[in-house]
């Protein structure tokens, strides 16, 4: 399925009523799903929710922690406002630095300590390493079309 998204950014510039003129606008040109960014209230989001003519997709950011513009709203909440699409496009590498943040700081520690340091907290294990990405699968298609080739599968580190 195809899905033509048409955003708009007028908000912080041209107010409320130029977000959904120009969505109204984008979906009378065959848009199926608009997005008014940075809208800064519910009583915003609830305005061009239930005023323009095709689902309405806001940005909640972070998805777990408030923002500058748009208000942090609970999934459910947006829901009642009649928001149809949330997206949460900085959570992933957001958590994602976070955890390398901690990683960094654990190899930091190790080096400095005469002692091991064990934090298997702060990640996976090779094997469920090998497993979120796939591994086996590769593997196995490397197997079917490497002719004359037999790998050996990999359990240890490295």
């Amino acid at each position: 399925m195809f899905v033509v998204k048409a955003r708009t950014d007028a908000f912080a510039t041209h107010g409320l009523s130029e977000v959904i003129r120009r969505l109204t606008l984008y979906a009378a040109a065959g848009a199926d799903l608009l997005f008014a960014d940075a809208l800064v209230s519910e009583p915003d989001i609830e305005a061009v929710a239930r005023q323009v003519p095709k689902p309405l997709c806001v940005n909640m950011g972070f998805g777990i922690r408030t923002r500058a513009t748009t208000p942090l709203i609970s999934p459910a909440r947006l829901q009642e406002l009649d928001v149809a699409v949330v997206i949460d496009p900085r959570l992933l590498t957001a958590c994602a630095i976070r955890g390398m943040q901690h990683g960094l700081a654990a190899l930091r520690e190790a080096m400095q300590s005469p002692a091991v340091v064990e934090r298997p907290e702060l990640a996976v294990s090779f094997e469920a390493l090998n497993a979120l990405v796939g591994f086996a699968e590769l593997q196995a298609r490397e197997r079917r079309y490497t002719p004359g080739r037999v790998l050996e599968p990999r359990t240890q580190a490295g």
